[in-house]
């Protein structure tokens, strides 16, 4: 818990769009799932869909870490892999694409805000 508190705000950002999109995913297929069923007409759609949300939730994580060692190449993949998350992931990955579009947006206006330029 530590740790949290040394992130930045984006970074944050990038790492809670990355589990939104896992998570949601998963409880959302889950549910329906375990109440109704999923018809195996959908199975193709479905499994595509946790894929696409898992992978790139994962590469959302990571963006955290590589926007500590370069914060433009960091914004970058991350806001890359939101679009992709947005256009693909369905609604658990368009939820998560927008948390970390956001956090990209906040990690490339970073150098330019009034309150980080004693770094």
């Amino acid at each position: 818990m530590a740790d949290l508190g040394a992130k930045q705000p984006h970074e944050l950002l990038f790492m809670l769009g990355g589990v939104l999109a896992v998570l949601l995913s998963v409880a959302v297929y889950g549910i329906q799932w375990t109440t109704q069923g999923i018809p195996q007409s959908q199975y193709p759609a479905v499994v595509t869909t946790m894929i696409i949300n898992v992978v790139l939730g994962g590469a959302l994580w990571v963006s955290a870490a590589i926007v500590r060692k370069n914060l433009m190449n960091g914004a970058l993949v991350a806001g890359v892999i939101s679009v992709i998350l947005i256009y693909f992931g369905g609604q658990p990955g368009t939820i998560g694409g927008v948390v970390g579009l956001l956090g990209a947006i906040l990690a490339a206006a970073k150098p330019y805000l009034p309150w980080s330029r004693h770094e």
